[in-house]
């Protein structure tokens, strides 16, 4: 659900009504708020519409009021021309501007501020809700106690970490100091209070060294000490189409290490552990984390270990248990090139029809998995999904259906490769690797006791206060790292409506997540409306406060050429986050298929009865 495609994300009905419901209405709230006041004030009111450019339905009410959807659905407008000339975005006047009264500086001010005020009502309204029902959040997020600080952080092609080909570097925060069971005071002088504002404080870090890399001081209590710790941030890439990464300093969150229903013959059912038992600790040290855990039992690899379990009551016992090494992948093949920077092209053998959940059917294709690291020159061509249906092998075009072939047709020393490839659609073509050599993946083996954990959500029941005040701080932090050479935030990082649309889709199972979204949108709504750029409101403001304490510096010609500037920057920039969003999209389902591939036809079933 995560990487829902663009595709997906129009044909959701579910997302539209979403966005209908929910952003529509944000916008509702915001004109409402112009129209309250401008019908309070006495101005003329021509159009309220929710969206710009041509009317798709609508109706005109008693009061002459046109009230409309419009097609373009990047906003709305109420059609005040009392307030400022604005023919050329929402639409030609019925009545000249200058036959009409004139309005009041104040008059000007009330209704130009009173859609973000609207804004903010309704947020801290819903925000009020949330403090009684609770907002569900990630186990672990109401506190700052680290629960894991992992040695490597993986820094792109994170689907192939399991293959042991993903970018790693190492752990930024493991690296610096920062251990398991530290209590982060604050990040950079910033107070935190719970986990997702240690991420936060990370992410929209400006910090760098005198080196240029970026940098974040933490303040932890360790045994009752304080300590400052220095840490240099990661650049973790989140999609490889669009380029978005952002700062993370490789922590976790504390959680309870607590056992679902052991696997049948497995070193945790042949130990006695019952679903809902706690590990408290392994060989003497305590767990902070369910990662945390599974770590230690991968590098301890099949020995015996001694755990503190935590039972009904709150009855503890020490359990003896030998985890029991697996592989955890079935076979791919790598083909390595290149010279200067040397790339591996995964290929895994797949069934026919990729739906097919018959673990008998007939292997018979070979399919691309990804590159890593990634090759800008081959990622449109070789992308996942793409059939390898031939190599030149050494004396002939061979067709290839089987690692085995493959291997045999790139068998020998290093040497110019041509693949020849098909996708699904009828595209076909070929393309030379150099210095090209064909090898099978190295199996990964992982120690497991077979069994999977629980995770236990929680709900944070936030001030309503502190929860807008919070989102306010962030939206002023995230606007200021724009500009500021020192962070990692770009404009192309921005959400549209496309990126808001997938949001409300995503976190549609639980409304009380969407009411959250919501407070988020609308707080943003405030904000960026109250900037003092013409064709925003606080644009209107700015206008409206230089006319009044100046003499014909602006007249209502320059206002009128403002306001077109303007609006075509403002549109551009749209434009520009759109395509962003449609890269972004787009990356979201390549994952989301290389997701698949790796969990139907890479990830191997554990069956803990065939080894003795």
């Amino acid at each position: 659900m995560d990487n829902l495609s663009f595709g997906d994300l129009l044909s959701s009905l579910k997302g539209i009504a979403l966005v209908a419901i929910f952003f529509g209405g944000s916008i509702f709230v915001h004109e409402l708020g112009h129209f309250l006041a401008a019908r309070k004030r006495g101005l003329k009111i021509e159009r309220f519409s929710i969206g710009f450019g041509p009317r798709l339905f609508g109706w005109t009410g008693k009061d002459g009021v046109d009230y409309r959807v419009s097609i373009i659905p990047l906003g709305g407008y109420v059609a005040l021309p009392q307030l400022a000339e604005m023919e050329g975005i929402e639409g030609a006047s019925s009545e000249e501007a200058e036959k009409l009264p004139k309005i009041s500086y104040t008059d000007k001010m009330i209704v130009s501020v009173m859609g973000a005020v609207f804004n903010v009502i309704f947020a801290f309204g819903l925000a009020c809700i949330l403090w009684v029902s609770g907002m569900p959040v990630a186990e672990g997020s109401s506190s700052t106690v680290i629960g894991y600080v992992p040695e490597q952080v993986v820094t792109s092609a994170g689907h192939l970490a399991e293959l042991g080909l993903g970018q790693t570097v190492p752990g930024p925060g493991f690296k610096a100091g920062l251990r398991s069971g530290d209590k982060v005071l604050a990040v950079d002088d910033n107070t935190v209070t719970n986990f997702n504002q240690i991420s936060e404080a990370v992410m929209l870090g400006n910090r760098k060294d005198s080196q240029g890399n970026p940098t974040a001081t933490f303040q932890v209590e360790r045994d009752g000490k304080t300590l400052e710790i220095v840490v240099q941030p990661a650049r973790v890439e989140l999609n490889s189409h669009s380029g978005d990464r952002v700062r993370v300093a490789g922590l976790q969150p504390h959680t309870d290490v607590i056992i679902g229903e052991p696997t049948k013959d497995s070193p945790a059912s042949k130990a006695g552990l019952h679903a809902g038992d706690r590990i408290l600790s392994i060989d003497g040290t305590p767990l902070n984390n369910t990662i945390e855990f599974r770590e230690i039992l991968r590098k301890g690899g099949a020995k015996p270990r001694i755990l503190l379990v935590e039972r009904e009551a709150g009855v503890t016992a020490k359990v003896s248990i030998t985890p029991q090494l697996n592989t955890t992948v079935n076979p791919v093949s790598i083909i390595a090139y290149g010279d200067k920077t040397p790339h591996s092209l995964i290929v895994l053998p797949v069934t026919r029809d990729l739906l097919t959940k018959d673990p008998a059917a007939v292997r018979d294709q070979l399919m691309v998995l990804g590159i890593s690291p990634e090759d800008p020159a081959l990622a449109d061509i070789l992308r996942v999904g793409t059939i390898i249906d031939k190599v030149d092998g050494r004396e002939q075009i061979m067709a290839v259906r089987s690692l085995e072939d493959l291997e045999k047709a790139g068998a020998g020393d290093k040497r110019d490769l041509t693949i020849y490839w098909k996708r699904a659609n009828g595209d076909a073509g070929n393309v030379t690797l150099r210095k090209a050599q064909v090898r099978r993946g190295k199996p990964v083996e992982h120690a497991q006791i077979g069994t999977f954990f629980i995770t236990k959500p929680e709900l944070a029941y936030r001030n309503p206060w502190e929860t807008c005040a919070g989102i306010v701080k962030s939206t002023f932090t995230t606007l200021g790292r724009l500009f500021d050479r020192g962070s990692d935030i770009q404009v192309k990082q921005l959400a549209s409506v496309i990126s808001i649309t997938k949001t409300y889709y995503n976190l549609s199972e639980d409304i009380r997540r969407v009411l959250w979204f919501t407070v988020l949108i609308n707080l943003n709504l405030a904000v960026l409306n109250l900037l003092p750029i013409p064709v925003l409101d606080g644009g209107h403001m700015l206008i409206a406060t230089i006319q009044r304490f100046t003499k014909g510096v602006l007249n209502n010609k320059a206002v009128i050429i403002l306001q077109y500037t303007f609006m075509g920057l403002l549109l551009s920039l749209m434009a520009y986050i759109i395509l962003h969003d449609v890269r972004r999209c787009s990356g979201d389902s390549e994952l989301h298929l290389k997701q698949q591939l790796l969990e139907r036809h890479v990830f191997k079933q554990q069956d803990f009865g065939a080894k003795k």
